[in-house]
């Protein structure tokens, strides 16, 4: 099948019917099927600090810990005092409801997700993960810190904070290297270096104000290639907030509402620039997860892709085949926040669309406000497919590592 000359396609419809949303209702989890290692992959977990970056300190030189303010001349467990360093975060837009869930507060008190074995208890004993991918919740704004050398210094600290004090916790845990892409040189060589912990199943790229497609990140893309991980990126909480972070079109949101609906217009630019700058045609083996950036929006960009690049080939010639073929082979997109429109059958038609049962992943984004229950989630699904999406993508995604 030929969508237009000089491009080849194949299309591979999934089974579905029409039932409305509303007739959910939260069900066991498929047992694996003989393929699978798993039952289960969560794609999106935040683990946080129990009590802020000056747990870093025992992974950073003295020299690094007086450049950052992160030396013991302050204490920063002090209630109401703030620390020296802190890294571009949301501090405009109110969230009434509160950005993380209460009842994920470990017994001492601490912050939700901030206690490794209160999260194993209940995230994956509660709801049958079998391995779930750590994301920095503090790094995800990295990306906006202006200073390279000390974007580069928080993530090789984090990075052994990381697996000293959740991977040795629970061998169920898996992460991301946190590179900082300010210097893309050093972020590669970071990539090589936390790599030889196979623990380590990607690499968690904080977005700036440049898009994805530039080659300005090619040391990085180059790293990851060769150690055979994906590169992975996550709304950054400052989108739109600081000039180094992310904008956000057409101009300044009032309220939390407008800014956290139009989050995806950042993964919607970033995989444009990635198509059209031939990233995967450099790095034929490079995967790329686009974490929490939602799904409504990937049919049109699909479509318009391979409709534009038709008639503007002599402007992009690296890009040789379907820009739908490139997304569909080299990008993974993960299920939180799934849509859930009235009827069922409108969510299995756009996973036809987006080649789910090759795309997509799960992920709950434990443990924030809407987090997504893998009951649920799943259950609203294909039946073809929810094998795909529990695990089996996740595992060909990750590979052996995970």
């Amino acid at each position: 099948m030929h969508d237009y000359d000089g491009f080849a396609s194949s299309r591979q419809p999934l089974s579905g019917q029409e039932f409305p949303m509303a007739d959910l209702r939260d069900q066991p989890l498929a047992e694996a099927s003989a393929t699978s290692r798993y039952r289960l992959v969560d794609c999106d977990v935040h683990p946080v600090t129990k009590t802020g970056l000056g747990e870093l300190r025992p992974f950073l030189s003295q020299a690094e810990q007086r450049r950052l303010g992160l030396d013991e001349r302050r204490d920063l467990t002090t209630i109401g005092h703030r620390e020296a360093v802190s890294i571009p975060r949301n501090m405009l837009y109110i969230n009434p409801a509160g950005v993380l869930r209460d009842d994920a507060r470990a017994p001492d008190g601490s912050a939700p997700g901030a206690d490794p074995a209160f999260t194993a208890r209940q995230l994956l004993d509660g709801n049958g993960i079998d391995r779930a991918v750590l994301i920095g919740g503090e790094m995800l704004g990295l990306g906006a810190m202006p200073d390279p050398d000390a974007a580069a210094m928080i993530a090789s600290a984090y990075n052994r904070w990381l697996a000293a004090t959740w991977f040795d916790a629970d061998d169920r845990y898996r992460g991301y290297i946190v590179a900082g892409a300010q210097d893309p040189l050093l972020a590669a060589q970071e990539i090589r270096r936390v790599a030889e912990d196979e623990r380590f199943v990607g690499v968690l790229l904080p977005l700036t104000d440049m898009l994805m497609g530039l080659r300005h990140y090619y040391p990085i893309y180059d790293a990851a290639n060769e150690v055979g991980i994906p590169v992975a990126v996550h709304p950054n909480s400052g989108e739109g907030i600081f000039r180094t972070s992310p904008p956000m079109a057409g101009g300044t949101p009032t309220y939390y509402v407008e800014w956290h609906s139009g989050l995806s217009q950042v993964f919607q630019a970033n995989l444009i620039s990635l198509v059209c700058h031939g990233v995967f045609e450099r790095f034929p083996n490079l995967k790329v997860i686009l974490t929490e950036g939602g799904l409504g929006w990937i049919p049109d960009v699909m479509w318009r892709l391979d409709k534009n690049v038709r008639g503007l080939r002599d402007e992009v010639p690296w890009v040789k085949r379907l820009p739908s073929e490139y997304i569909v082979d080299h990008v993974r997109f993960t299920t939180q926040p799934l849509p859930e429109p009235k009827r069922r059958h409108h969510l299995h038609v756009l996973c036809e669309i987006a080649h789910a049962d090759r795309t997509l992943m799960f992920s709950s984004d434990y443990p924030h406000w809407d987090f997504d229950d893998p009951r649920h989630a799943l259950a609203s699904l294909p039946p073809a497919i929810r094998q795909r999406v529990s695990s089996d993508n996740a595992m060909e995604t990750y590979g052996d590592r995970l």
